[in-house]
């Protein structure tokens, strides 16, 4: 068995994408896996990067202030630039925009069925009948194969299914995307709360 089955026998891997992989994915990952470590620790993996990441660079002071209030921080964090090589060992894979996902695809076509925009993959969520006697690591993989089949076009030109870029605009821009951004990340966190509940 090589050492990268083994690394996923033990975790479900999420990859958050944006575009810089300093403002958007960071948090969003950061959220994530403070609140599934509260839950299963050590066993979901998530991590991020940026279709045109600013390799080494930390997140922008404004990302940095908005998850202080929440006890989170970036120390040690440095963007990269999103590889094949990230995708390819990814179970689920979170973009923040539709544009970020095309290029996911685009850069390895298999990776169709499990990817999706954060918020579309919360609106799927609730659709999609959960393993309760499995692992949180088997219920999860199972999750990310069977959302594509719930995928449905959304009402309009799409682009609910998007959180906006706050790069380089105003504490306002920034809020919207927070707005945007936590319902979707709560609903995935809860989803995996409700189920855990059911079990015990």
């Amino acid at each position: 068995m090589t050492a990268r089955w083994e690394i996923d026998d033990r975790t479900f891997r999420i990859l958050v994408v944006c575009t810089g992989n300093i403002c958007r994915s960071p948090l969003t990952e950061k959220f994530l896996q403070c609140g599934f470590d509260a839950m299963a620790p050590a066993q979901f993996e998530v991590s991020s990067a940026g279709t045109s990441g600013l390799t080494g660079d930390n997140v922008t002071p404004q990302i940095a202030r908005i998850a202080a209030p929440h006890g989170i921080t970036f120390d040690g964090f440095r963007a990269r630039r999103l590889e094949i090589e990230h995708i390819s060992v990814a179970d689920l894979v979170l973009t923040m925009e539709r544009a970020h996902r095309a290029t996911v695809v685009q850069m390895l076509p298999s990776a169709l069925r499990h990817t999706f925009t954060l918020r579309e993959f919360a609106r799927i969520l609730p659709l999609v009948r959960a393993e309760n006697s499995s692992s949180p690591i088997e219920r999860w993989r199972s999750l990310a194969a069977l959302a594509q089949r719930y995928r449905r076009p959304v009402l309009g030109d799409g682009a609910s299914d998007d959180v906006v870029d706050p790069i380089g605009r105003s504490e306002a821009i920034h809020q919207t995307m927070f707005d945007e951004m936590m319902p979707a990340i709560s609903t995935l966190l809860e989803w995996e709360r409700r189920l855990r509940r059911v079990e015990v």
